[in-house]
C-alpha cells in the first residue's frame, strides 16, 4: 500500500485587528484543511511566544504567512526552526528592525515611541490611547464605545513594539519569500524593499491597502508562491 504524504500546512498569522480564520476571510472561504489561522490567545500578541507556536503546527514542512504585526512572529519562526518552512510570505511587513536608518521607518518609530511609553500610564484612558495610537498611524480616531475601546486599548498596550523585536536580516536567503504590500504606507514600503535587497521576491499590489491579501491579486500571487516552494 503507497504510503500517502500529508499535504503541506499553511500557518495564517494575523495583525493587530481580528484573529483566526475572522482575519483571513479568502483564505477561510476555502475551507482548506491545510489551512491554519492562528487564533490570538491571552490578551495580546507576543511575538516570540507566538512564533513557537507557529513551529509546533508545522508537523511538517510548511508554510507560513504573516501580516502587519504578524509578520514579526512570521520572521521569527523562520529564524528558529527554517528547516520547518517550505516559503514565508510576508504581507506589509511591520518587520522595522530590519530597516532601521530608513527614513519612513525612523519617522514611523518617532511617531509611535511616545504612544508606546504612555501604555502603562493609568492617567490614560483607552480611548485616548488609541486616538494616540490612531495620529501616530496618521488615521482618525476609531469610532468605538467605551467598553470596546478599553478592550483595544488592553491589548496594543500589552504588546510589544514591533521595532524591539530583534529580527535577522538574512531570513530570505534561508527560507523563500514573498513580500506582498498594498503601495499605502511608506514604512511598509521601504521594510519591503530592505527584505528585497536580502532576497525576498516583492509584489506591490497599487491602490490594494493594508490589506492585499483580501484582493483576487494576492492571493493568486500567495497561490502561486506556494506552488513553486
Amino acid at each position: 500500500m503507497p504510503m500517502i504524504t500529508p499535504r503541506a500546512r499553511t500557518v495564517f498569522i494575523h495583525g493587530r485587528g481580528r484573529s483566526g480564520a475572522r482575519a483571513w476571510p479568502l483564505p477561510a472561504q476555502e475551507a482548506a484543511p491545510d489551512h491554519v489561522f492562528l487564533e490570538r490567545t491571552g490578551t495580546s500578541d507576543q511575538p516570540e511566544r507566538d512564533a513557537d507556536r507557529v513551529i509546533d503546527l508545522l508537523t511538517t514542512p510548511g508554510h507560513v504567512v504573516g501580516h502587519s504585526y504578524g509578520t514579526v512572529t512570521a520572521v521569527l519562526a523562520a529564524q528558529r526552526r527554517p528547516d520547518r518552512l517550505r516559503s514565508l510570505v510576508l504581507i506589509e511587513p511591520a518587520c522595522y528592525d530590519l530597516a532601521r536608518g530608513g527614513r519612513y521607518v525612523e519617522r514611523h518609530v518617532r511617531a509611535m515611541a511616545p504612544v508606546f511609553a504612555v501604555a502603562d500610564d493609568p492617567d490614560v484612558d483607552g480611548p485616548e490611547f488609541l486616538a494616540r495610537f490612531a495620529a501616530g498611524m496618521g488615521d482618525a480616531p476609531p469610532d468605538l464605545d467605551t467598553d470596546k475601546a478599553e478592550q483595544v486599548a488592553a491589548r496594543i498596550r500589552t504588546t510589544p513594539a514591533p521595532w524591539e523585536v530583534d529580527l535577522r536580516g538574512d531570513t530570505p536567503r534561508i527560507v523563500p519569500t514573498l513580500v506582498i504590500t498594498g503601495e499605502e504606507r511608506s514604512m511598509y514600503e521601504e521594510v519591503a524593499a530592505a527584505l528585497a535587497a536580502k532576497g525576498a521576491e516583492r509584489l506591490v499590489l497599487p491602490r490594494a491597502g493594508h490589506r492585499p491579501q483580501d484582493t483576487e491579486e494576492g492571493m493568486a500571487a500567495m497561490r502561486d508562491f506556494w506552488a513553486r516552494h
